[in-house]
């Protein structure tokens, strides 16, 4: 079984390269992002149908699930007033 650093190595590999295939747009969705920040990764927990569901809009936009949390996440705390 792999560890756990290798793991997160294994990730942050992962979000480097799909960062990479975006757009500027896509990459900087949640407010303040910056092309010259450092990527980290953010494990979210969801059944499998959430995931779908999830995937297909943001797909239908256009984004990223990344981005599309990243959106959510922004359009939640602004509507909110968090």
């Amino acid at each position: 079984m792999a560890k756990k650093q290798d793991i997160t190595a294994m990730l942050d590999a992962f979000e480097a390269d799909a960062a990479k295939k975006h757009s500027l747009k896509e990459a900087g969705a949640f407010a303040g992002t910056t092309t010259c920040e450092t990527r980290v990764t953010s494990l979210v927990s969801m059944t499998r149908s959430n995931k779908e569901r999830l995937t297909a809009v943001a797909k239908a936009h256009r984004l990223s699930l990344s981005a599309f949390f990243r959106l959510a996440a922004d359009e939640c705390i602004t509507n909110h007033e968090w």
